[in-house]
């Protein structure tokens, strides 16, 4: 999942608007709040380790420690470095964890999936999150005491308005005739754990359209390889790992839709957590809980394509959400942790169209 943030002063400095709020901000943080600031302060930096494309990589980092410093009176450094995949840092997490070392990252940064493989090793620490920010890190937000809900991710699809024959509103609409050799999957089925799940479509009726679907497949992308639907080698990418890389191009200028049909309704979520063995976990503490400020959503929302939290009532992903409801008539289900841990039949079902749609290409 990429997320580049946009370089012009413009955005870069977006919260600025809340500037003139800064003081009376500070006065109305909670007992709890200014006691985790002061905390925080004592360790003086906080390191993260993301990729460049997440929460705006060394800009984005940039960026939310000098809000934090005009919000909170912070006067935490925030050091970036780059880091491999998701479940590579979780796994290092663990490991490191296991040996008494101090954790890569003071805030993991992973999807719903990962945290839910990762709880077996208990990794992470419980915080008082709503004393913190009561009104904000409700339980809607918060899971297990640990982990908060940063950003939204839909199961869609991308689409070349330029190349593709039509613009699909199905997924049987890519089985036609005219779809044959212009779609383009990943190697490691993404999404489809999601639509063979009982809430979706379910197994039996997801392996009979996958072997349909195979057959019109004609290579496999990563999620950020978008440029190759724009060159025209493909039409469309099914699934696109949350629609990211595909809002990014569309920011751009790109001539692309983002595709949500009514079998793909349903969400799943980015998550913050801080690791026992952080080694500034009050100074992660504190950017979690900017980063689910109004203006730490603002901010994510401002990215090249980015997508904040659906369920916080200023979200403008959540107003393209609440929409389909709406056109559709039904709601979106949640894939949150909770979700991916009772998701038994939608990820073994996920393996076994993983290798039918791939087989050969």
């Amino acid at each position: 999942m990429r997320q580049v943030f946009k370089t012009s002063a413009a955005v870069l400095f977006a919260g600025a608007a809340f500037a003139t709020l800064s003081v009376a901000q500070a006065q109305d943080l909670t007992p709890a709040m200014k006691d985790l600031v002061a905390a925080a302060n004592k360790e003086r930096e906080i390191v993260v380790t993301w990729s460049s494309n997440t929460l705006g990589g060394p800009e984005g980092a940039k960026l939310f420690e000098d809000r934090m410093a005009k919000l909170y009176g912070s006067t935490v450094k925030i050091k970036w470095s780059p880091g491999r995949s998701m479940p590579e840092v979780g796994n290092e997490i663990a490991m490191r964890y296991t040996n008494g070392l101090p954790s890569p990252s003071d805030v993991y940064y992973g999807f719903s999936r990962n945290m839910a493989d990762l709880l077996q090793y208990d990794l992470f620490v419980k915080a008082p999150w709503k004393d913190y920010a009561p009104d904000r890190l409700t339980a809607d937000i918060v899971e297990k005491d640990s982990f908060v809900k940063v950003q939204t991710a839909y199961t869609g699809f991308a689409v070349s308005n330029k190349f593709a024959p039509s613009i699909p509103t199905s997924l049987n609409d890519l089985l036609k005739p005219e779809w044959k050799g212009k779609i383009a999957t990943t190697s490691y089925g993404a999404g489809f754990e999601m639509l063979s799940s009982t809430d979706m479509w379910g197994p039996e009726k997801t392996i009979e359209w996958a072997k349909a679907f195979s057959n019109q497949v004609s290579g496999l992308l990563r999620c950020s390889d978008i440029d190759r639907l724009l060159s025209g080698e493909f039409a469309a990418l099914v699934t696109d790992c949350g629609g990211t890389s595909t809002m990014e191009a569309i920011a751009d200028g790109a001539p692309m839709t983002h595709v949500i049909t009514p079998e793909t309704a349903i969400v799943s979520f980015f998550y913050l957590a801080v690791p026992k063995n952080a080694a500034h976990p009050n100074a992660a503490k504190m950017l979690t809980v900017y980063l689910l400020s109004p203006e730490g959503q603002k901010n994510i929302g401002n990215m090249r394509g980015g997508m904040d939290v659906h369920l916080l009532p200023e979200s403008k992903t959540g107003d393209r959400i609440h929409k389909l409801e709406a056109e559709w008539g039904k709601k979106f289900v949640s894939a949150d942790i909770d979700w991916q841990l009772h998701n038994e039949v939608g990820n073994k079902t996920q393996r076994i169209v993983k290798d039918i749609i791939t087989r050969g290409k």
